[in-house]
């Protein structure tokens, strides 16, 4: 099958999980002998050798587009720069910026497809994400191709109808403002998302395209999440922890850590921070140790700075980028990842930590809910603890039941989550399923079923 991809992110152009994402779909397409093609933005990169050159008209000036070209892992990525597409902030620069980039890209991957189609016509068009709304538009529209569009977080903005004007899709306008989502939606011929409990928690978006839409999960990639390949790999886990620790001025303890964006909105930082304020008034909280790693919002940050200062035998708070391989350390090291999302599409952290031993505690949303198997649920699945979101007593009493485990009760929790990690959540599964997709056999959500 002839299939392309299109993103506004593929590695090594990345600022979150979208780019591993994107780019593991399409290179596991790839291994399953598929032709596989990515038009993706430049962003001012570089990247790949220049192929061809041509001209967009759009918002009332000729843009000249290079267009250049790249092999990697058997999959084809043409960069398609040129304009404001050779601006390096990749959703930007500021709203308007990234909405006429979207809007450049959409032009220029009708330009590309023109110079490529005598050679390579897809089967399929699979589209990522809102940013792509007006390249799948054009595709669909000059080239009839058959399209898939998946969500990976819905952003349920709405942009004005005039960018759809400007990218020659004004029939998909018909109000002054328009959700970029609902149109990209509705014009593919599937719809899928990354989770099965993210599709029914927002079951009010997807409801629309009942008969289309279905789930798909990420996979994860534990060839990179290996405890084998940890510097202090030969040691014991508690003497990981223990260098760890003292590395960042503790005394050894039950480890519990946070990584991610500091983000009112999504990954409940505020949740985790409340919850060591009531941990700190039982006993246990003497023998606990927090790492808290994450940027974002600045009160947020000063909250985190602030709670170290008040426990600093207990509490240690980063707020600066780590390293890939630092992170894999961390993970190999503590006893438990903390994942208090108040919603998940489908998550990596809990997955990346299961792969390296370490145990999930999370929000029961999403896709930490798809993939995580509760300590309730018997201990011959289970793979970590779920408590509700927003619920920082919740949070706390699962922490202390949590340092209460036995060492054995510990260390089957590691077993079942590397083997849960590592055979049921894998790119090869999910791009068997993507297949089923382009392929039309594939399971679909319906409301009448539960």
């Amino acid at each position: 099958m002839k299939i392309l991809v299109l993103g506004f992110e593929y590695l090594p152009v990345k600022v979150g999980g979208l780019a591993e994402a994107i780019t593991s779909i399409a290179e596991g397409l790839a291994s399953l002998g598929n032709e596989v093609v990515v038009f993706t933005p430049d962003h001012g990169r570089g990247l790949g050798e220049p192929v061809t050159t041509f001209k967009v008209s759009t918002f009332g000036e000729a843009v000249g587009v290079t267009v250049r070209k790249r092999e990697e892992k058997g999959v084809t990525v043409y960069t398609i720069g040129g304009g404001i597409l050779a601006n390096r902030d990749v959703y930007g620069p500021g709203w308007e910026g990234m909405l006429k980039k979207a809007v450049l890209f959409g032009k220029a991957t009708v330009g590309l497809m023109n110079e490529l189609i005598a050679e390579f016509k897809p089967d399929v068009v699979h589209a990522h994400d809102w940013h792509t709304v007006f390249a799948l538009g054009l595709l669909k529209k000059y080239f009839r191709i058959p399209t898939v569009f998946t969500v990976h977080r819905l952003n349920k903005a709405k942009i004005p109808a005039n960018y759809f004007h400007e990218a020659n899709l004004g029939e998909l306008a018909p109000y002054p403002d328009i959700d970029p989502e609902h149109t990209a939606a509705y014009i593919a011929d599937m719809v899928t998302t990354v989770g099965r409990s993210y599709l029914r928690e927002e079951w009010d978006f997807f409801r629309h395209f009942e008969g289309k839409v279905t789930h798909v999960f990420n996979g994860i990639d534990c060839s990179f999440w290996n405890e084998e390949l940890m510097e202090n790999a030969a040691l014991s886990r508690k003497e990981r922890r223990e260098r760890i620790l003292r590395k960042f001025g503790l005394n050894d303890g039950d480890t519990f850590m946070f990584i991610g964006r500091f983000d009112r909105a999504q990954k409940g930082v505020d949740t985790l921070l409340h919850a060591i304020e009531i941990l700190s008034k039982d006993p246990s909280f003497r023998d606990m140790r927090f790492l808290i790693i994450g940027k974002g919002d600045p009160e947020l940050e000063s909250w985190a700075k602030a709670v170290e200062q008040r426990f600093p035998g207990n509490v240690h708070v980063i707020t600066k980028l780590l390293s890939r391989e630092f992170v894999r350390e961390l993970y190999g090291s503590v006893d438990f990842v903390i994942v208090p999302s108040y919603f998940e599409p489908f998550g990596l952290v809990q997955l990346e930590a299961m792969c390296l031993g370490a145990i999930p505690i999370g929000s029961a949303v999403g896709g930490i809910r798809d993939t995580v198997e509760d300590l309730r649920s018997g201990m011959e699945s289970a793979t970590g603890i779920l408590v509700p979101p927003r619920d920082a007593l919740a949070l706390a009493k699962a922490m202390i039941r949590a340092g209460e485990l036995e060492e054995e009760t510990r260390e089957l929790l590691r077993k079942n989550g590397k083997r849960h990690a590592r055979e049921d959540f894998t790119w090869g599964n999910a791009c068997r399923r993507y297949m089923r997709v382009y392929e039309n056999r594939v399971d679909r959500a319906a409301s009448f079923l539960h």
